[in-house]
């Protein structure tokens, strides 16, 4: 079974080994971290056996942290060795000593995402550590945020209770939730004090390297970025691929909160990342435009050449004769030879039944007999239209 890489902080304040303590437990790494306060007694740990050396810029009066480096590098030359600046200490080596030297040197304000990139490399030697230093943030898969798809939703009101708890336990003066896309999503506590819109967009670029060191150190990373300034002090912790939370502290407060960040941070970031579910790690990238297809058009027939066809012009004559429809003849019958009109009646008809046939009374029979037959009565004026009364 492989033994543990070993880490040795050095530093007489003590805020290198809660930096280093911070940073591997949020890369979920199992070391062995020993923590001494000034040179001689880790050069004397030094000789049980180190991957890494990580030391203040000032260890005491008569030692610096580069001159510390040597002495380390000519006991130990596989061991690498990372200095860390405090506020007071230079910004940056010189270029001749920078490329010359064997150890790396960060300065505060730090960036988190070169220092884990770091210490990550560090614990395999210092070439890879002096690539992992020189390696540009961000962008190196030629990704940009609109390349990750859309960004994850989330239950406001859930997170917000998260965010509010997490104010109270860390005493901070304000905590701003914002996601990849510069927007807002969650504001509590005293955020007045600081232009948040600012504040998330120059943040924007972790996302892209959170991608970066995720590749590196495999899994799903959680990363904290810390903010040293003389009026504020920020901590930034991502939520996923997607998300991330900035904690304001006081200038002067900001620094003794690595130990409550890393515990209550950490857990608060883990019921976010329960809101956002799988999401919060899955990368959609969006979808690409289909091809449009060009139409064919028909081929052109191949024109032939047609004779032109002379048209006469038509001549119209001064006489237009109007055509009129003539009437159809009248039919005309032939006169009926010898008519004998007493054909058209009966003989023994006489005038008496005639006068009979017109009698009221006659008629009045017949009408309720008609009635009786079809079940229908008529009322005075249709009989005075039928001609049965006057």
């Amino acid at each position: 079974m492989a033994s543990k890489p070993r880490i040795i902080t050095v530093d007489p304040a003590w805020n290198i080994s809660r930096i280093v303590s911070s940073a591997i437990n949020l890369l979920d790494r199992s070391v062995i971290q020993v923590d001494v306060p000034d040179a001689n007694d880790a050069l004397e740990e030094l000789e049980r056996g180190c991957n890494l050396v990580v030391s203040a810029f000032e260890i005491d009066d008569d030692m610096k942290g580069f001159e510390f480096a040597l002495r380390v590098k000519k006991q130990s030359p596989e061991t690498s060795v990372i200095i860390l600046g405090d506020l007071d200490d230079p910004d940056d080596m010189d270029e001749e000593t920078a490329l010359d030297s064997p150890f790396v040197y960060l300065s505060r304000p730090f960036d988190m995402q070169k220092l884990l990139r770091v210490l990550v490399a560090g614990l395999e030697g210092h070439d890879a550590m002096m690539s992992a230093l020189n390696a540009p943030a961000g962008g190196q898969n030629g990704m940009t945020p609109a390349d990750l798809g859309p960004v994850p939703t989330l239950d406001v009101n859930r997170a917000q209770q998260i965010v509010d708890s997490l104010l109270t336990e860390l005493g901070a003066m304000a905590i701003i939730f914002a996601s990849r896309a510069g927007e807002v999503i969650l504001e509590r506590g005293a955020v007045g004090y600081i232009d948040r819109e600012a504040l998330t967009q120059a943040l924007l670029p972790i996302i892209m390297t959170n991608i970066n060191v995720k590749d590196l150190v495999g899994g799903q990373i959680n990363t904290v970025q810390f903010y040293d300034g003389e009026d504020y002090d920020i901590f930034v912790l991502s939520v996923g691929l997607h998300h991330f939370m900035c904690m304001m502290f006081d200038g002067q407060q900001g620094a003794r909160q690595f130990g409550l960040v890393n515990r209550f941070g950490r857990r608060a970031v883990e019921d976010m990342i329960a809101l956002l579910g799988a999401n919060a790690f899955f990368i959609q990238p969006p979808a690409q435009p289909e091809p449009r297809e060009e139409k064919r058009r028909p081929a052109k027939r191949a024109t032939q050449e047609k004779e032109a066809v002379t048209l006469e012009k038509a001549h119209l004559t001064d006489n237009i004769e109007e055509e009129v429809d003539e009437p159809e003849p009248e039919i005309q019958l032939d006169p009926i030879q010898d008519l004998d009109l007493d054909l058209l009646f009966d003989d023994q008809m006489d005038t008496n039944s005639m006068d009979d046939l017109f009698d009221p009374e006659k008629l009045e029979e017949l009408a309720k007999e008609s009635t009786q037959q079809t079940g229908k009565f008529i009322d005075r004026d249709q009989a005075r239209q039928l001609g049965i009364v006057d």
